[in-house]
C-alpha cells in the first residue's frame, strides 16, 4: 500500500516524464540510498505500454548478469498506479545531457568507449532474453565519478522478451525505427539492436540526431574526419538490409575497439 512506500522512501524532485509516467529522484529512508521512483498510472496500460510487462522485464534483467542495467529495487501495485523504485547512480546524467555538456558532440575515442560498453550491455540483455527496443541517448545514464564515462541502461517501457522471427508492432522511438520496419512493417530483435547501436554512435559523433529515413535517403552522411574503422562500424550497423548487419558478438570483435579499450582497461587497474 502507499503507506508502506512512504514509510520506506522519500520522494524528491522530478527527473523527467514521458508517455508512460513520471520519474522522481528519491532516497531510501533507512540508509539514504539514492533511488529513482517511477509512477505509472494504470490508465496508460494499453497496447502501447504493457505495464506488467515492464515490471517483468525489469525483474528479469535485475536477476540476470546485467551490471550495466539499473536494478529494480521495489515495486508497489496501488489501485491507481504502479510505483517502480530503481537504483539511481549519483553523480550521473543521461547521455543526451552528457553530450551537450561536452559541446554537443563527442570525440571519436570517447564515443567508442561508450559504445563498447553499450555493445556489452546489449549482449547481456539479449542473453537474459530481453529486447530493450528503445536504446537512445535519453535512455542511457553516464556515471561521472569514474576515470571514463561508465554507462547504465534505463527505461524498459518499450521492452519485450526476445523471440524468434519478426515483431509486427513497433514500440520505441519512430525516428530510429530500422529500415525494415518502414518497408515491411516487421523487424527482429538482434538486427534492430545493432541498428540502434549504430544510430547511437552516429548521434554521439554528430551535432544532429540520427533519423532513419534521412540516413536511408542519403540526406545525412558521416562527418569528415572519422577513422576508416569507425566509418566501417557505422556503415555495418546501419546497413539497410538487416541480413547485412553484424551480430552483437561480431560487433564486440570489431577492430575499432582496440586502442580505446586499452585505455579503459588501464583505468580499471
Amino acid at each position: 500500500c502507499r503507506a508502506d512506500f512512504e514509510s520506506k522512501y522519500r520522494e524528491l524532485h522530478k527527473l523527467g516524464s514521458g508517455g508512460f509516467g513520471s520519474v522522481f529522484a528519491g532516497e531510501r529512508l533507512d540508509d539514504a540510498c539514492n533511488v529513482a521512483i517511477k509512477h505509472i498510472p494504470w490508465e496508460k496500460n494499453g497496447v502501447e505500454h504493457q505495464l506488467i510487462n515492464e515490471v517483468a522485464i525489469m525483474v528479469k534483467v535485475s536477476q540476470g548478469n546485467c551490471p550495466a542495467v539499473v536494478s529494480l529495487l521495489d515495486c508497489y501495485e496501488l489501485p491507481e498506479e504502479v510505483i517502480l523504485v530503481m537504483e539511481r547512480p549519483v553523480p550521473s546524467m543521461d547521455l543526451h545531457d552528457y553530450k551537450e555538456f561536452h559541446g554537443g558532440v563527442l570525440e571519436e575515442e570517447e564515443a567508442k568507449v561508450i559504445l563498447r560498453q553499450m555493445v556489452e550491455a546489449s549482449i547481456q540483455m539479449h542473453n537474459s532474453n530481453v529486447f530493450h527496443r528503445d536504446l537512445k541517448l535519453k535512455n542511457i545514464l553516464v556515471e561521472t565519478d569514474h576515470s571514463y564515462p561508465k554507462v547504465r541502461v534505463i527505461d524498459f517501457g518499450c521492452g519485450c522478451l526476445v523471440k524468434e522471427g519478426p515483431y509486427n508492432y513497433y514500440s520505441g522511438t519512430f525516428s530510429k525505427a530500422p529500415p525494415e520496419w518502414h518497408s515491411s512493417k516487421g523487424y527482429s530483435a538482434e538486427p534492430t539492436t545493432v541498428f540502434h547501436l549504430g544510430a547511437l554512435l552516429y548521434s554521439l559523433l554528430h551535432r544532429t540526431s540520427f533519423h532513419t529515413l534521412f540516413y536511408v535517403a542519403r540526406i545525412k552522411g558521416f562527418k569528415w574526419g572519422l577513422s576508416e574503422k569507425c566509418r566501417h562500424f557505422l556503415k555495418s550497423c546501419l546497413a539497410e538490409n538487416p541480413d547485412d548487419r553484424p551480430s552483437l558478438e561480431e560487433l564486440l570483435r570489431h577492430p575499432c575497439w582496440q586502442k580505446e579499450m586499452t585505455k579503459v582497461s588501464k583505468s580499471l587497474l
